[in-house]
């Protein structure tokens, strides 16, 4: 039995799965000590008239006395228990929650779509990067939530009644697998959203982020493919172009799609497709929390007061790893400064920039473990390590990028990210390398007289004459930097030394 009196849980009854998650406080933040998930498929009970059948809420007790059990062994000071569509739907909700209650000893809270989708934007708001505006999506088994929202705040929030657990019912009877299938699907989910779709339109955003099991098993089969880890409307389009290869849902055997995802992949892919037509999405990555995440910071808020909505995750955890290597910040900041500037200079992707700055604070890890092969010991640090707020690609870029923040580049890390693309992956390291160099040698406050610039494949570092004469050491190191880059054959990489 625990003796923390420090614990939180929440339990999530989804309409396609029942999790169960117990965090523990530390200074305020949260770290994950346990994870129960049960596929329940509580949806797949709802019969023409929104009743819930006997067996279908027996799987569901079935799963809530397992997770009664292992809440009694633990000293819980916090527990909240949310249920989401079905529960809203079923017209003998009342009979499920009432024994649901008794088995975990503590009571069901039936929570609105509009609850739900407020709880969705606040778990992603605290664990994910920022961004200007954001869409989130979460494609759960009876409903979809899209929440568009400014910072912590969500502007337009609104759950659609369309989930992959009740398209799968209705539009791939029999488990077949066809282009009519998949266009019935995809005109149900236009109709659905048809009422809402302009309310987003009229708000334009910059980024968009999925927190659904959809999105984790598209993200799978993406990079398994040997895809980076974005999802675009082509990716989804040949997808959907595999499922119906496949003809049946039975034969589905797509590369990177496991049997526990492929359930509802066809029906949560089918959603997925309408919403990137509909609302002209570019692009999509994974949000780092979702429902569970927004319900486990409320609860944390209430007894902790340090804990506040403004924290992000992912800053958080390098700001941890700061204080516990004990790392040199002031010169972790000057090189993020410096980095970033040359990041905007090359008009890299404004979500990437993040990621420069994370890895700028923490790039010296491996100094305290010894400074010769320090990013080979920064590296293994990182990759033995769980980072909080990060996805496994978003992980991966990390250790690359600090994993070749001086010496001999290691390719692999770069190309095995999946990330971003392999080209952004290298210039955010070019970046950081130029940054750590010149901050390295004490000529922060004089590169205002360098710049970089990319022409198709070619990289220039523009230093000024002036910088070349009072900083020989400077620029000597800016000549092996080059040097570095084309030995790698990562970019045709030149020294410009102005008039």
């Amino acid at each position: 039995m625990s003796t923390s009196n420090n614990l939180f849980a929440v339990i999530d009854l989804g309409s396609n799965s029942f999790h169960m998650m117990v965090v523990e406080s530390i200074n305020g933040f949260p770290r994950v000590v346990s994870k129960v998930k049960r596929k329940v498929r509580l949806a797949s009970g709802l019969d023409d008239n929104n009743r819930l059948s006997l067996e279908a809420m027996q799987r569901g007790w079935d799963c809530l006395a397992l997770f009664g059990e292992h809440l009694s062994t633990l000293n819980i000071n916090q527990v909240r228990v949310v249920a989401t569509a079905t529960l809203r739907l079923a017209i003998n909700a009342n009979v499920f929650c009432k024994k649901g209650n008794q088995l975990l000893g503590t009571p069901i809270n039936v929570i609105s779509g509009e609850q739900e989708a407020a709880l969705i934007y606040h778990g992603m708001a605290v664990t994910s990067n920022s961004a200007d505006k954001r869409l989130i999506i979460d494609i759960g088994g009876a409903s979809t939530e899209l929440i568009l929202g400014h910072g912590l705040s969500p502007v337009v929030l609104n759950s659609l009644n369309m989930g992959c657990v009740t398209w799968l019912d209705r539009y791939f009877v029999g488990g077949i697998l066809s282009q009519d299938n998949f266009d019935a699907a995809i005109e149900a989910s236009n109709v659905v959203l048809s009422p809402v779709k302009d309310d987003y339109l009229a708000q334009p955003w910059q980024l968009t982020l999925g927190a659904s099991g959809t999105m984790q098993a598209v993200q799978e089969v993406l990079i398994a493919q040997g895809l980076n880890e974005s999802v675009t409307l082509d990716k989804l389009t040949m997808l959907m172009s595999q499922c119906i290869e496949c003809q049946l849902q039975e034969n589905l055997a797509i590369v990177g799609l496991s049997p526990e995802r492929a359930v509802v992949f066809v029906s949560g892919l089918s959603i997925l497709i309408s919403l990137f037509r509909e609302l002209s999405i570019d692009g999509m990555l994974a949000s780092g929390g979702a429902l569970r995440e927004g319900v486990i910071h409320q609860l944390m808020a209430i007894v902790d007061s340090k804990n506040t909505a403004s924290d992000d995750v992912c800053l958080q955890t390098c700001e941890s790893i700061q204080q516990r290597f004990q790392l040199n910040i002031n010169q972790a900041d000057q090189v993020v400064m410096l980095s970033e500037r040359f990041a905007y200079q090359l008009k890299l992707p404004v979500v990437l920039i993040p990621f420069l700055k994370l890895s700028a604070m923490i790039h010296e890890l491996g100094v305290s473990i010894n400074y010769i092969d320090a990013q080979k010991h920064g590296h293994y640090v990182l990759k033995n390590m769980p980072l909080a707020g990060f996805s496994k690609q978003q992980k991966n870029l990390l250790i690359a990028l600090v994993g070749n923040y001086k010496g001999k580049i290691n390719v692999a890390l770069l190309h095995d990210q999946k990330c971003c693309d392999e080209d952004q992956a290298i210039q955010l390291l070019f970046c950081l390398r130029l940054a750590v160099i010149s901050v390295g040698r004490c000529q922060e406050n004089r590169c205002i007289d360098m710049s970089v610039k990319k022409t198709n494949n070619d990289m220039t570092i523009l230093v000024n004459k002036a910088l070349n004469d009072n900083a020989p050491l400077l620029v000597t190191e800016l000549h092996d930097e080059v040097k570095a880059h084309n030995q790698a054959n990562l970019l045709n990489c030149h020294l410009d030394i102005g008039s």
